[in-house]
């Protein structure tokens, strides 16, 4: 059974939403992908709860999020703030969470040492790099064994080739995986999962990973036209054979550079 948002209006900024109308059905890996900016992190706190749903509604196993609120298992994420951070340690919030969680610390301690950031874990969360703080979060996330895992940009300021085996420890989680990015390398390694696109504040789709790499984004609809993404005070369309390569973007940050390039 899949988490399901229908019709969801969340957070509020400069006097709109910034979910407006969202509708999704999540019951397979899935990414949503879209520009710095779009609403993905608020999407994701929407999800577990951190942001409240101002209308619509958001369903987990067909279970609003009251009823499941704090369940053990069910779902667990990257994100931040659902994690204490003043404790001893980096190596004491995991074991605290994983515990609350009903998680695997054998696990996280085989993947930290994996990814060589073991030694710095006796530091507090807050006091480590960067890198090294998103590693953790991703980590312990990865390491609860949920049934969803939702991982909010989880390669941000990572080094190159820690993302790569961080990728591969995602695609092979047991679970349901939700991610997001704005970045477009990794797509190519996730030819079975399923993608969102979102831009300010909306979300399109869902279309398949491998229309998307394969698809060209253009002004103008064509009858080969995937989806149409609502852009400004323009529309932008992804077609099949009209357009500019969606691989020559390597974020989607440049999505809005479409507008000068045709």
């Amino acid at each position: 059974m899949p988490i399901s948002l229908h019709n969801v209006y969340s957070g509020y900024s400069r006097g709109s939403y910034i979910l407006k109308d969202i509708n999704m059905e999540i019951s397979s890996n899935t990414i949503v992908l879209g520009p710095n900016g779009s609403g993905k992190t608020t999407l994701f706190r929407t999800i577990i709860g951190i942001t409240p749903t101002v209308k619509g509604e958001v369903k987990i196993d067909d279970l609003d999020l009251e009823t499941i609120r704090g369940s053990p298992g069910l779902i667990s994420t990257n994100l931040r703030e659902v994690y204490i951070q003043y404790v001893a340690s980096a190596w004491e919030l995991a074991s605290l969470y994983l515990d609350l969680q009903g998680g695997d610390f054998g696990r996280f301690n085989d993947l930290v040492r994996f990814f060589n950031i073991a030694r710095d874990l006796d530091k507090k969360p807050y006091k480590l790099s960067t890198g090294t703080q998103t590693l953790l979060y991703d980590l312990i996330a990865l390491s609860t064994n949920a049934r969803y895992v939702l991982l909010d940009e989880p390669f941000e300021s990572v080094d190159p080739a820690k993302r790569v085996l961080l990728l591969k420890e995602i695609i092979n989680y047991r679970g349901t995986v939700l991610l997001n990015t704005h970045t477009t390398w990794l797509l190519k390694q996730m030819s079975e999962w399923n993608v969102y696109l979102m831009v300010r504040g909306h979300v399109y789709g869902v279309i398949s990973v491998n229309e998307l790499v394969s698809s060209r984004i253009s002004l103008s609809r064509g009858l080969d036209t995937l989806l149409e993404l609502k852009l400004e005070d323009k529309s932008i369309y992804l077609n099949k054979v009209n357009g500019i390569p969606l691989s020559e973007l390597d974020s989607l940050d440049k999505l809005y550079e479409v507008i000068t390039w045709q």
